[in-house]
């Protein structure tokens, strides 16, 4: 497996940035939805509740006690018979529900007005009286006060008319219900909306929250008004009171109280009554609005964040400020649209400046890694292009900027290096090809281009490995892992099908930092070196081929003389007997080192049989017995027949020769595992009396023979069969080694790639 290097990746620190800007910007965003700061969501409330202006409920009518009434009917407060006669008045003019926001909580000095006022309701049946919440101490909860039992008696219904400041000090809002102690007492509002609604209408008050936004339908003076005086005096028509519901309350400026709200002109111009009369036409119309619950705010805010993270990571720069500003936009008109349409509301001011904020870090940030970035590649590239001219950019804007010029330069120098390096790479004769550590093509010059051309392989890109296996050398495949990442990789010969030879050599890049950076792989053509070895096997052939006809003439003529003496004679015909086998060795041991093999599938363990076969008459003849072990099943390599089978005679040979009459050679055959996959084994093993440590090193050496007193067979060699033993092995991509120790035999043991299974890495 290849290491990619130490250092660390830039793209996991921005992974990881990412990650802790995100799960820290969730928990604050999620925090401020469910606390939102409310002086801050105000502004837009406020502003939305202005624009969301509508026409007002038409039957409601507000009777003013103003300075007019006060001017015509004297100071306040009014004798009770006056109030009376204003309830009979409004009954009689076919008022259909009369709020008379007045508290009488005091019996008066005349209880006959007090029982007038009290009757007068009573006839009525349709006056709502208020109640008031009054402060009652530190200790002591709040205590309610209502108009007295003669008076409120015949009240169509009583609820409080409480009133909700915001920290601001705005009024916005109203509750249903407010608590009074152990109970909930209704607010007036409820109680009039409640008993004049129509059957089967939706009722906001009926549900779980505990107050309500006021959708205010405009200033005060869109609701119509009339003077209490005028009422009173018979000036206004019974058609504008008929059929409505009629507010009476004090209006007149320092005579009551009045509050700020989101659509008043001024920070007190709403008076108690017609603030009550905006609550009442908000409930009717549905307008009320609903505050958001704090899921439904997580949500809306985790969503747009998440959307800006994402954004972060799958766009660009100017693309992320778009995304950032559509964001926001989409969240003012998300909270808009609700508010206008669906009368929620889901404030996205904390959300929008956390959007702003948190792009504003990730933006510093990425600028102060870009600087970071800049600076270090900076600093490398000068390394670099050091004594080459390389000057700092004068100051002109930022540091940003001006790293940015530098880089800028001394990249320019670096290109002018890389320009000189692909031209002293591409005017190579021999193919060559640059990778990177994953072992990628990432240069290539027009020798490799052609090399490969008629194998119509893309070389940018694609693997050293998988190129070298497309030219398909003859006993060779190259596993995907290769090459390792070593200092010393040793020349390899390919022989191709169409037999051309190429040399492959390969050297290991490193970086600064003296870590694994690629290699450079270089395959020099060598078929004209390979054409001249096959002419010096001619040769050979030629050579050996005369040096065999005198030797095979004078065994003839030995054979066809008797006259001479027999000791002579003897000694003539093992002199050419060693010369034809010194000639025999010779040339197959040259044909093993320089003759291509012909590759096929066979089972090394028929190879092993044939070889057993032909040494079994002088076997038989010695009366050494040679058992074969294991083999059962096939043993599959690539191999030439004719060259293992004399590898293996040779081998059997060779132990027939140092083994005692009456002793065992022993064939075993087994697969073996390897680092680069399973191999086929045969080891043949005698009971002679084996090397020393130095001898069995050099036993594959030409023309080494070892003296063994008692032997006098192996002295009769001439030292070439172990040398094309490792000949034949090596060109079949395998290898052979000598175990053994004086006087416990030797044991020759060959390894061959086996073929038809996966090879590992």
């Amino acid at each position: 497996m290849r290491k990619t290097g130490s250092r660390p990746s830039r793209s996991g620190e921005r992974r990881l940035s990412w990650l802790w800007l995100a799960m820290a910007a969730s928990l604050v965003f999620a925090v401020f939805a469910v606390r939102p700061p409310s002086r801050i969501d105000n502004v837009l409330y406020d502003v939305l509740t202005r624009a969301n202006a509508h026409p007002a409920d038409d039957s409601i009518l507000i009777i003013d006690i103003d300075d007019r009434s006060l001017a015509r009917m004297g100071t306040w407060p009014w004798g009770r018979d006056t109030h009376a006669r204003m309830v009979d008045q409004l009954t009689q003019a076919g008022a259909k529900t009369i709020v008379y926001d007045v508290l009488f909580s005091e019996p008066s000095r005349y209880p006959a007005q007090d029982r007038a006022l009290g009757e007068a309701i009573a006839r009525s049946g349709r006056v709502y009286l208020p109640e008031f919440l009054i402060d009652s101490g530190e200790q002591a909860p709040p205590r309610v006060v209502g108009s007295i039992s003669e008076i409120a008696r015949g009240a169509a219904g009583v609820g409080l008319a409480h009133v909700r400041f915001d920290d601001d000090g705005v009024v916005r809002r109203m509750a249903p219900f407010e608590a009074n102690g152990p109970s909930l007492k209704p607010d007036l509002m409820t109680v009039v909306h409640r008993a004049t609604r129509p059957s089967g209408s939706p009722d906001v008050t009926r549900g779980d929250e505990q107050t309500l936004l006021i959708s205010f339908a405009g200033p005060p003076s869109i609701y119509r008004h009339a003077s209490f005086a005028s009422v009173l005096d018979g000036e206004v028509p019974r058609e504008l009171i008929a059929g409505r519901t009629v507010f009476v309350g004090l209006t007149a400026p320092g005579l009551g109280p009045a509050f700020p709200t989101p659509v008043t002109p001024d920070a007190a111009s709403m008076t108690g009554v017609q603030l009550q009369a905006s609550v009442l036409d908000a409930l009717r119309s549905g307008r009320m609005i609903t505050p958001a619950g704090p899921w439904s705010r997580v949500g809306f805010s985790l969503t747009l964040l998440w959307l800006l993270m994402i954004g972060f990571m799958a766009l660009p720069p100017r693309a992320n400020l778009l995304l950032t500003i559509g964001l926001c936009l989409v969240g003012l008109a998300y909270s808009a649209a609700l508010f206008w349409l669906g009368h929620i509301w889901l404030s996205p001011i904390t959300t929008v400046i956390g959007l702003q904020l948190v792009a504003l870090i990730w933006g510093w940030g990425r600028l102060g890694q870009v600087n970071d970035l800049i600076g270090r590649e900076l600093a490398r590239v000068r390394a670099v292009v050091r004594g080459r001219g390389a000057k700092p950019a004068a100051f002109s804007g930022d540091v940003v900027t001006r790293q940015a010029s530098s880089l800028g330069d001394a990249i320019t120098r670096m290109d002018d290096l890389r320009r000189f390096s692909a031209d002293a790479l591409f005017s190579l004769p021999d193919a060559t090809l640059v990778a990177n550590e994953q072992g990628r093509v990432i240069a290539a010059n027009a020798a490799a281009q052609a090399l490969f051309k008629p194998h119509q392989a893309t070389l940018n890109g694609a693997s050293l490995a998988d190129l070298i296996n497309l030219l398909d050398p003859l006993g060779r495949r190259f596993e995907l892992d290769w090459p390792q990442a070593t200092d010393r990789h040793d020349p390899i010969d390919l022989h191709l099908p169409d037999g051309r030879a190429f040399q492959l050599q390969t050297v290991l890049r490193r970086d600064e930092q003296g870590g694994p950076a690629g290699w450079i792989v270089r395959l020099a053509d060598i078929s004209i070196l390979t054409a001249a070895m096959r002419q010096r096997e001619q040769a050979l052939q030629l050579l050996t081929h005369d040096m065999r006809s005198p030797q095979t003439s004078i065994l003839a003529l030995l054979a066809t003389t008797p006259d001479l003496p027999k000791e002579t004679a003897d000694r003539i015909a093992a002199y050419a007997r060693r010369t034809l086998a010194l000639a025999d060795g010779f040339v197959q041991l040259a044909r093993a080192e320089v003759t291509p093999v012909s590759l096929e599938p066979l089972d090394l363990a028929d190879v092993a049989v044939e070889a057993i076969d032909e040494v079994w008459p002088q076997s038989l003849q010695r009366k050494i017995r040679i058992e074969q072990v294991g083999g059962e099943a096939p043993l599959m390599v690539l191999g030439d027949r004719s060259v293992l089978a004399r590898t293996f005679v040779n081998l059997l040979g060779n132990a027939l020769k140092y083994s005692p009459s009456g002793s065992t050679i022993t064939v075993n055959l087994a697969e073996q595992p390897s680092p680069s996959g399973p191999v086929a084994c045969i080891a043949i093993a005698d009971q002679g009396p084996g090397f020393s440590r130095e001898e069995a090193a050099t036993a594959f050496r030409p023309f080494q023979r070892f003296e063994r007193p008692g032997h006098e067979l192996a002295s009769n060699g001439v030292g070439l069969g172990l040398a094309f033993v490792q000949a034949a092995v090596a060109r079949h991509g395998g290898e052979v080694s000598c175990r053994s120790e004086p006087g416990v035999g030797a044991e020759f043991t060959v390894r061959l790639p086996r073929h038809g299974v996966a090879q590992g890495g």
